[in-house]
């Protein structure tokens, strides 16, 4: 077996043919952030009411606003506004016949009908001519519908998330790539094509099982492809293109106002990827891994002859050397390893255990914040394309953020300013919004406490990834990995029906999202911190490490060379560092 971190580092850690790669495989964030907050715009809720023939035909009563026909044809609610899901129970043929701005059908009708049941709605088109929801009436007694079909594409993410990073492992990065670009193919053309609403809501499943896959596939074959100290750099900047692909967004919903037509746009937009499929190569370090040498080999070549390097044959021979001594290590310490481990050890340790619990909900309530002030950027004041291209701002300078000050400052100081500052910030937009009334500048106060709210969560999001495969020890990390996921999975799936409480409370979505964030950020402060740590490896070293006693990386590196030099005789080995990690869109 061929040590690929040896070649690594004699091709380089980050050269041109990986930037190169990574490139390439970023693009995949684009077509993965137009899918995942395409409701924006899609499936935006315009004003409506019911149609009210003929007060509403400009040819017999072309002398009435918009805010008259509302006062004439649509009763109050018991909080004094109008109820737009029903109409005056008036004699359609008798205003006909009376016309001319005569408004005597309409004296002594209390009677009540609703919409359905009478002449159907009529949506406010000035900004989308068609959308989602005005296409297939997901308003009134359907207005739940609307928001359920999000819950059901972060379920399709939640199945993804349990498939793919197994394929993957089994068949390689890339013809899961490939597998999950049919894939999503299908379910774009299925979704645009889509006559009714739970076709549509099937292939939005569709879509998002399937780019959760590839975010998988791209996220860990630009991990294999580069050394440990770029990682942190290259991982975090892999979600830029995400929050890229959903500012886009904003230029295609302007250019295309009707849904199917942003669909399109957006199946033509991804289009791109699928030319740099072709060109992007399997992992070697994968291919190495199940013993496909010679392929592997040739894609080693390539990436030394891109980045000016020759690969002479000493340095295969002691690749060689150093994989077949690792190997022997691997398969000696599983003759030493007495039982094997899954998800229930997480729950077994005192210390284990209550770090898993802080885990998940920390998990939970970054997806719950993320997609609730991603996926609501409709309910802000202001124009809906500005704003949502300075909310995939605010994502970026996140990022670029936690770049500089993870290391400096520390995951888990960082991690709790991230979230306080997402909860604190939601929570005075609440309070503002409350009491702005018609005052533009606290109007516009409010939005900016919303767009920070924004930042701060999507640092934490961030963050949480890397902080997470440090918490863990190597023999459970996996599945810490993994129910982390879950948990964000069902704060996915939960979001859109938080979202659905303003129908009926305005302030309540972001009250809700502040209130966990600042929990979580508080509960955050309670974990160990890592920086500079050695990465856990056993369950007895996870248990002292939660109680307060750590070794650094540095003194761990001490301890090694010191038993080394006791021991001349004991062979040096050359270890390989495995990332493990899960990524959700922002899939």
């Amino acid at each position: 077996m061929i040590d690929f971190d040896y070649i690594l580092s004699k091709v380089g850690y980050l050269g041109t043919y990986q930037i190169l790669v990574i490139l390439m495989v970023y693009y995949s964030g684009i077509p993965s952030g137009l899918n995942s907050i395409g409701p924006v715009f899609m499936s935006y809720q315009p004003d409506y009411r019911c149609n009210v023939p003929p007060f509403d035909n400009k040819s017999v009563y072309n002398s009435l606003n918009e805010s008259e026909i509302l006062a004439l044809t649509t009763p109050v609610d018991g909080d004094g506004k109008y109820d737009t899901c029903r109409r005056y129970s008036y004699d359609v043929e008798e205003c006909y016949t009376h016309g001319n701005d005569s408004f005597e059908c309409l004296e002594g009708v209390n009677n009540t009908v609703s919409c359905v049941d009478a002449d159907g709605y009529y949506y406010d088109r000035s900004l989308f001519t068609e959308t989602v929801v005005t296409e297939m009436d997901l308003v009134c007694d359907k207005v739940i519908y609307s928001y359920a079909a999000t819950s059901i594409y972060m379920l399709g993410l939640l199945f993804g998330s349990i498939i793919f990073g197994n394929l993957s492992d089994r068949v390689g990065r890339k013809p899961t790539m490939i597998v999950c670009s049919v894939g999503c193919a299908v379910g774009m053309l299925g979704a645009v094509l889509s006559p009714v609403y739970w076709a549509y809501a099937l292939f939005r499943l569709i879509i998002a099982f399937f780019g959760y896959g590839m975010t998988i596939s791209c996220f860990v074959i630009v991990m294999e492809l580069i050394g440990t100290k770029w990682r942190t750099l290259v991982g975090i900047s892999f979600q830029v293109s995400f929050a890229v692909g959903y500012m886009l967004l904003s230029g295609v919903a302007y250019g295309w106002r009707d849904w199917r037509d942003m669909q399109w746009a957006c199946i033509v937009l991804s289009l791109p990827f699928g030319i740099f499929l072709i060109l992007i190569p399997e992992s070697p370090r994968w291919l190495f891994s199940v013993g496909k040498d010679k392929q592997a080999k040739k894609i080693s070549m390539t990436m030394a002859k891109f980045n000016k390097v020759d690969l002479t044959e000493d340095i295969w021979l002691e690749a060689e050397k150093l994989g077949n001594e690792n190997v022997e290590k691997s398969q000696e310490d599983e003759n030493n390893e007495t039982r094997s481990y899954s998800s229930s050890d997480l729950f077994r340790a005192p210390g284990i255990r209550l770090t898993t619990f802080k885990v998940m909900f920390n998990w939970f309530v970054n997806s719950l914040v993320y997609y609730g002030l991603s996926l609501n950027v409709g309910s802000l004041s202001g124009n809906i394309f500005i704003n949502n291209v300075i909310g995939g701002c605010m994502e970026i300078i996140s990022y670029g953020l936690c770049i500089i000050f993870m290391d400096f400052v520390g995951r888990k100081v960082l991690l709790a300013i991230m979230l306080l500052v997402s909860g604190t910030t939601l929570i005075a937009s609440t309070i503002v919004n409350e009491y702005a009334g018609d005052d533009q500048a606290l109007i516009t106060l409010g939005v900016a406490f919303a767009f920070l709210g924004k930042m701060g969560i999507s640092g934490s999001y961030a963050i949480i990834y890397n902080f997470t495969t440090e918490l863990f020890p190597t023999v459970v990390r996996s599945n810490g990995i993994g129910i982390g996921s879950m948990a964000a999975r069902i704060g996915g799936i939960l979001t859109p029906f938080v979202i659905a409480t303003q129908v009926w409370v305005t302030w309540l979505p972001n009250s809700i999202f502040g209130a966990f964030g600042v929990i979580a950020g508080i509960l955050s402060l309670t974990f160990p911190e890592t920086t500079g740590m050695k990465m856990l490896e056993t369950l007895e070293e996870a248990e002292a490490f939660y109680a307060g006693q750590h070794m650094t990386a540095e003194q761990s590196d001490m301890k090694e060379q010191r038993l080394s030099s006791a021991d001349a005789e004991e062979p040096t080995h050359f270890e390989n560092k495995f990332y493990e990690v899960d990524l959700s869109t922002e899939l």
